[in-house]
């Protein structure tokens, strides 16, 4: 910006000093003025002399008709007030465009920023996303450990069923054998007293009778308790079993309460997730204040503008009243 005020301003003098060394203004062209100050665009040399012809079309006027001392003093004292006009308004304008600098620097910050939240803000909705399948992911291996468990629990409630009936079964034996020793006592004794009463010559056999009873019933009782013996180690390894599984049971306790744990602290980073897009949001609305404290300072500029125009109308004004008078 500044370079284009620089443009005009050297524009003003290449043409003072061609008119200065025997040019007339209207023989001043773009090409002429450009190959002078070797700088800026044809479009504002080309404005520019339009302008500056006009000031010297209208200060050559006013002269016209007056004595040559008083005309060169006008037309001093003219050029002097348009210098300083225009030195006036480029010092306005340069000021107008330094603030304009500021304000699109600032711009161009907050778009920076705007754009580092933005990338901060996909980072998080991917950082979500991916938060939310390791959520999925562990609710299945929860559910399948759930049912996990459930099977632990059916298969220790089978095994207490079946320790159950095995005792049931002991039992039933142990009353059998009992029951069978009872009757074989019995029966004994009362083969004894009748043969004792009946056969006393046959006491001997009897003896050795009662001998070969006593002998079957030992067996019998060795058999019960050989029985006896092997349903307590099938308790024995149904207990044993009992507590691998119950073992087993409080591990998955352990790993529920674990994964449990986990999903607390993902929830709780969702909550810290959610609490950064409050402040996207919030830097979103700074970002709509700035731009419109930036539209306002562009109106301000515009409107500076169109005053410098107004004031400079009002000097043409009054140099015409001027001259009228």
């Amino acid at each position: 910006m500044s370079r284009v005020s620089d443009t005009r301003q050297r524009t003003r003098e290449a043409a003072a000093n061609l008119v200065a060394s025997g040019k007339h203004p209207h023989e001043l062209t773009v090409d002429l003025i450009y190959a002078a100050i070797q700088q800026g665009s044809r479009t504002t040399i080309n404005d520019e002399l339009k302008q500056w012809k006009n000031e010297k079309a209208k200060a050559d006027a006013l002269g016209a008709d007056l004595p040559p001392a008083i005309a060169d003093t006008m037309r001093s004292l003219w050029v002097a007030a348009v210098e300083q006009g225009e030195r006036v308004f480029s010092e306005h304008r340069q000021a107008l465009e330094s603030d304009l600098a500021v304000l699109q620097q600032a711009h161009d910050e907050l778009i920076s920023e705007r754009d580092a939240a933005l990338t901060a803000v996909d980072q998080l909705r991917h950082e979500v996303s991916r938060l939310h399948e390791q959520r999925a992911e562990l609710q299945q291996q929860l559910a399948s450990e759930t049912e996990a468990k459930r099977d632990a629990l059916g298969q220790v409630q089978a095994l207490q069923q079946e320790v159950t009936a095995v005792r049931a079964d002991m039992a039933q034996q142990l009353e059998a054998a009992r029951q069978n020793h009872d009757r074989l006592t019995t029966e004994f004794q009362a083969t004894v007293a009748a043969r004792d009463a009946a056969f006393q010559v046959e006491r001997d056999k009897a003896n050795d009778r009662v001998e070969a009873a006593q002998a079957r019933m030992l067996q019998e009782t060795d058999a019960a308790r050989e029985g006896l013996r092997q349903a307590e180690q099938q308790l024995a390894k149904l207990r044993q079993r009992s507590e691998e599984q119950q073992t087993s049971l409080t591990e998955l306790r352990l790993e529920i309460a674990r994964h449990r744990r986990e999903l607390a602290d993902n929830e709780t980073r969702l909550a810290t997730l959610a609490s950064m897009t409050v402040e996207r949001d919030q830097l979103a609305l700074e970002l709509a204040t700035a731009r419109g404290q930036t539209a306002g300072l562009t109106a301000a500029l515009q409107s500076a503008e169109a005053r410098a125009v107004t004031a400079e109308t009002q000097m043409a004004a009054g140099r015409k009243r001027r001259r009228s008078e």
